[in-house]
């Protein structure tokens, strides 16, 4: 069950509860974080992040993460969710929160930014962000999705993508999957953060541009046999495109297997080169188009069928035999 009035995440507290003895014991236990960069200098800045957490405990669980490592300190994938007490009182090096509701986007390396406003995604959009003391490049967008919009998607989630079309981009909706936002990362140089007015409690619904790539990803879900060649055989960029001539940002991409992963942009589409384009049209270089989405069209060698020449049988002489 979503909060209600989600678009502004109402179920979120925007002011700072009275100092009851349950959260102050809380914000006693968050310190040992090293919450500074995420949650400000003071306690009650400290008080203001911990509201907000166990605020969504309706809708979301957290994980303890391990010193050193982001595996959580215990078994997580079939149990239920655990609250923030429960998980702060494993005494963990990090703090992670799963829920069937948040949509992340993971912009885990710098290409990932380019693919990202190429597909007019906004990077900067104010939602949740999570960050890194130690990595300023390496960041995550959280949004906060509605049950309507779930049931667009076959399996009310999406599978986690890595390193979608070799974007540097993931992808989470799912229960199944966790996000770290606070604490100390697994390499111990550097501290989960959101900055200020970028927090749990900003986050927002995505927009069209980032659910259409939801509903992208989950299409080929819905056809595995699909999804499988099209995202985990291995692929390499194209410079030129052999489709739109794409010779910059180079996202158009060849599989193992001859598909052709051709993007959508501004300056670079397969439709401004061909004219308009419908599953089964052969371009003028000869690829047919077989599958079809707002961001990406899909083209394989047209390869008609060979018609092999008819079996013509001879008739037999009779032979006869004199006697």
């Amino acid at each position: 069950m979503t909060p209600k009035n989600i678009e502004v995440i109402n179920a979120l507290s925007t002011h700072i509860v009275p100092k009851d003895e349950r959260h102050l014991h809380l914000v006693q236990m968050a310190k040992a974080l090293k919450p500074i960069p995420i949650a400000g200098k003071t306690d009650s800045e400290l008080l203001f992040q911990v509201q907000n957490l166990v605020q969504i405990e309706c809708i979301s669980g957290f994980l303890p993460i391990w010193k050193g490592g982001k595996n959580p300190k215990v078994a997580w994938g079939d149990e239920p969710h655990l609250s923030l007490r429960e998980a702060l009182g494993f005494k963990p090096a990090a703090l992670a929160v799963r829920s069937p509701y948040f949509l992340t986007l993971d912009f885990d390396k710098p290409e990932s930014l380019d693919f990202a406003a190429e597909r007019g995604i906004d990077f900067t959009y104010p939602t949740w962000h999570i960050r890194r003391t130690d990595n300023v490049l390496r960041f995550k967008q959280v949004f906060i999705v509605e049950d309507a919009m779930l049931d667009e998607l076959p399996n009310r989630s999406i599978e986690r993508t890595i390193n979608y079309l070799d974007s540097g981009l993931d992808v989470f909706l799912s229960n199944n999957s966790y996000i770290i936002f606070n604490g100390e990362h697994a390499d111990g140089k550097g501290q989960y953060y959101s900055p200020k007015g970028l927090n749990i409690s900003d986050m927002q619904l995505p927009p069209k541009v980032v659910w259409d790539l939801v509903l992208e990803i989950a299409s080929y879900e819905s056809f595995p046999r699909r999804r499988k060649r099209s995202i985990s055989t291995k692929s390499k960029r194209m410079n030129p495109c052999i489709i739109c001539g794409r010779d910059e940002r180079l996202w158009c991409s060849e599989s193992d297997n001859g598909l052709i992963f051709c993007m959508n942009g501004d300056t670079f589409n397969a439709e401004k080169i061909h004219g308009f384009l419908k599953i089964g049209d052969v371009t003028s270089n000869g690829y047919a188009l077989v599958g079809q989405s707002p961001t990406c069209n899909t083209f394989k060698l047209d390869q008609p069928p060979k018609h092999k020449p008819r079996r013509t049988t001879k008739k037999r002489r009779s032979i006869r035999v004199k006697r």
